[in-house]
């Protein structure tokens, strides 16, 4: 049976990211200053207008997407490491070493393995570009000889030194950030979202539903869950969990859906077109759920509510939809074990 996480990695990320998205807008709002002092005009427009994208990124941190975020940085900096080799007067060889060496240990200590890769391909593109235009005399180059093709070798080798090591103690010694991202916001037991999770995705899905839309927000109790634990063991208990889970992400895929506690999901649908699409989705989870596994009877209660009918708002909408489950859970009154928030007073 799953035990209870501490939330402390969540934190300890969004501390991390929060801090690099400011140090990174502070350090190109200062390069694009200093560059205006000393009369370099084109790298201070270049600095000038990277500085808003490094801003934009406090929004994806704000809505807890913490790689997206750093996927934005890291991408605005290689970017921009690439105009300025482009634009510096002594060409690219050391200087690019340096600036790409630092963004690329930046995402191997900090992305997901699949972010990763995209951003030391770009980077590697990016390099390539900024050693050609240097290799063929199209930079601003005015000091020293310009770059050649073995220097861009090395420096090919280089970052793929500094790709690998720092990769290998990301994800040796400390995980990543990416990994660690999901550990703190999915369940471990299904891979759904766990409630941390889906209250920040559901949060900012709900921001995007355009009016006119309806939304749908079903939760789903699976009956005498402890029961069944005691009588055929976690392990199985867990099985049927999983179970339960795969017949969810068959019907509300593309939606945002969620363990949210030891027996309860949660599924958050939007784009309906009114409340009887809404009653009529969330009768689907009610029946998918209903089930046989490994001898068990797997029977289970379904409340949902709408939105803008029931409630505005994730909080609002839930708080609605727990008042429906618990109507449902009295299969007294209820003996198909669904409900809806104005079903019963």
């Amino acid at each position: 049976m799953e035990t209870k996480k501490p939330h402390t990695t969540s934190s300890a990320m969004t501390a991390i990211v929060r801090v690099a998205i400011i140090a990174v807008t502070v350090a190109l709002f200062l390069g694009s200053a200093l560059n205006a002092v000393t009369q370099q005009r084109d790298l201070a427009v270049l600095f000038a207008l990277a500085t808003p994208l490094g801003i934009s990124a406090w929004g994806f941190a704000r809505g807890g997407h913490h790689e997206a975020a750093l996927v934005l940085l890291c991408s605005v900096l290689t970017v921009v490491v690439t105009l300025v080799l482009i634009l510096n007067p002594r060409g690219a060889h050391d200087v690019a070493i340096t600036a790409y060496g630092g963004v690329i240990l930046t995402g191997a200590l900090l992305l997901s393995r699949r972010s990763f890769i995209a951003l030391l391909a770009l980077t590697f593109v990016a390099g390539s570009i900024a050693f050609a235009v240097d290799i063929f005399g199209l930079s601003d180059r005015r000091v020293g000889p310009p770059s050649d093709w073995p220097q861009y070798a090395q420096f090919v080798v280089i970052i793929a030194v500094f790709a690998w090591l720092g990769r290998f103690g990301a994800e040796t010694l400390m995980g990543s950030l990416g990994t660690a991202q999901r550990d703190a916001d999915h369940d471990p037991v299904t891979g759904l979202l766990n409630r941390a999770g889906f209250m920040a995705q559901g949060a900012q899905r709900l921001k995007l539903v355009t009016s006119g839309n309806a939304s749908v927000l079903v939760l789903a109790d699976i009956d005498d869950f402890q029961r069944m634990n005691t009588v055929v063991g976690y392990g199985a208990g867990d099985n049927v969990l999983r179970e339960a889970a795969r017949r969810i992400h068959e019907i509300a895929a593309g939606n945002i859906f969620a363990r949210i506690g030891d027996d309860e999901f949660a599924v958050l649908a939007h784009g309906l077109v009114d409340d009887a699409e809404c009653e009529a989705f969330a009768r689907r989870i009610h029946s998918a759920l209903q089930f046989e596994f490994s001898g068990v009877s797997v029977r289970s209660s379904v409340g949902f509510a709408r939105s803008p009918r029931d409630a505005n708002g994730l909080e609002a909408l839930l708080l609605a939809a727990e008042g429906s489950l618990r109507n449902a859970k009295d299969h007294e009154h209820e003996p198909q074990r669904f409900a809806a928030p104005a079903n019963r007073i």
